[in-house]
């Protein structure tokens, strides 16, 4: 029974590790996987000695090793990395005046995705919604916010 639970613990422990290494960003599933591989060489240790345990921790870190290196030589990293270059700058406004015009990208709420003289923005309406698509026109530029309202044709 105990031999049962320990291979459960490991092959449990192993899938998380894996999923939190290749698939689900964050904290919790690898030390989900942690935990049940701890307890499953602490009940190793407990119940058949520390040889048996020391031959299983060197097995479990080989184990995870060799994962990590077929996940890296098949490809499988490179699926799941970020290959884009972020190339904008906080602090870089675009070259904007007042009176510019353009349309929104996506709806104004009161914060939205506008293309301003071919250039896409972050801008923010005056507090009303603005649709999706509609005409805009710049009317005010602080340091870091483009400020616009939409044109009713």
């Amino acid at each position: 029974m105990t031999t049962g639970i320990i291979i459960v613990l490991i092959i449990l422990g192993l899938i998380l590790i894996l999923l939190e290494l290749f698939v689900t960003p964050g904290f919790i599933t690898g030390l989900l996987g942690a935990v049940a591989w701890i307890y499953a060489l602490y009940k190793i240790y407990t119940e058949y000695g520390n040889t048996s345990g020391n031959l299983a921790l060197a097995g479990l870190i080989l184990l995870l090793l060799g994962f990590i290196f077929i996940g890296i030589k098949t490809g499988i990293w490179d699926k799941v990395s970020l290959h884009q270059k972020i190339e904008g700058r906080v602090n870089q406004q675009p070259e904007l005046q007042i009176g510019d015009a353009g349309y929104a990208l996506s709806a104004f709420r009161p914060f939205g995705i506008a293309m301003i003289n071919e250039t896409r923005v972050e801008a923010s309406s005056m507090g009303e919604l603005i649709e999706s698509g509609s005409r805009i026109e710049v009317v005010r530029l602080e340091k870091h916010r483009i400020i616009v309202k939409q044109i009713l044709a």
